[in-house]
């Protein structure tokens, strides 16, 4: 699908998108955006669904792994789905859904069929909230409301997915309470056998245990990656072997390593509940 070039917005920098600063909106663990003037980034695979959108409307590229290379201006990557971004001098805002999103199994659904462009025409009446996020203008409460619209508005073209097994809440609140429970608990706290438990867990969560163990890496990542610890210490409290092995990983989720995620100079960060900080996460 090839969508209608929305609107352009006008660029009040002079000179090329290059010269901005990233941003990243840490909003919790229901979802966060990145904006980059210019972003080259190789191959990606992250537990977040994400919605990209161009902000002037040009469009950018997604290559994939088995060779095509798709070109649009808005465009939504279900969770776990490998892609690379080439938005180079093309402003973009990334928003990435994570797992306890309550429209996350929305995103889910749409795994099979990969990457999928949509008609960035859907979210003009976003523009100046789009722009507002690129260059760093949004407060954290803006970029909420603004992550909460863009969702919507992807959501409204979405197909409707299947409703969550109801026997998920119970599930989900034990989780709430307490992340690091295995599926021998929880199947002894739930009353069910180990492969029940499995396939309930795979049902509610949206991936496998094993899966919700690494996407808790990536969850306590985010809580403390934008302090003064050193890149060594958020690699050991976040549940990584070392920093090592920790800088590939982050490389594999979001294209850069986490020293640059949260250079101050590339990056403003804004993190929910706190001051505006310096720092990223892609």
């Amino acid at each position: 699908m090839s969508a209608p070039e929305p609107l352009r917005i006008p660029c009040p920098h002079a000179g090329s998108s290059d010269d901005l600063l990233d941003n990243s909106y840490v909003l919790g663990h229901h979802g966060f955006i990145y904006t980059s003037g210019s972003l080259l980034s190789g191959m990606t695979l992250r537990h977040p669904a994400v919605l990209l959108l161009s902000v002037d409307g040009r469009p950018f590229q997604t290559p994939l792994p088995d060779g095509r290379v798709l070109s649009a201006s808005a465009m939504l990557v279900p969770p776990r789905v490998e892609r690379a971004l080439h938005a180079q001098g093309v402003p973009v805002v990334s928003l990435n859904v994570m797992p306890q999103h309550a429209s996350y199994h929305v995103f889910r659904a749409m795994q099979p069929g990969g990457v999928r462009e949509l008609d960035r025409h859907l979210f003009n009446p976003l523009n100046d909230e789009l722009e507002a996020l690129l260059r760093g203008r949004a407060s954290i409460v803006e970029a909420e409301l603004s992550f909460s619209r863009a969702v919507t508005e992807a959501l409204r073209v979405l197909p409707p997915a299947p409703a969550p097994d109801p026997r998920a809440l119970p599930l989900i609140r034990m989780l709430d309470a307490d992340p690091e429970l295995n599926l021998d608990v929880l199947a002894r706290k739930l009353g069910y056998s180990q492969q029940v438990m499995s396939r309930l867990f795979s049902s509610a969560v949206g991936m496998s245990m094993r899966d919700y163990q690494n996407w808790l890496k990536q969850r306590r990542v985010y809580d403390v990656l934008y302090t003064r610890r050193s890149i060594t210490q958020v690699a050991y409290l976040a549940g990584f072997a070392d920093s090592p092995q920790f800088t590939r990983t982050f490389q594999r989720w979001y294209g850069q390593t986490p020293s640059n995620a949260r250079d101050p100079k590339h990056v403003r960060v804004f993190i929910h509940g706190g001051n505006n900080q310096h720092g990223s996460a892609g």
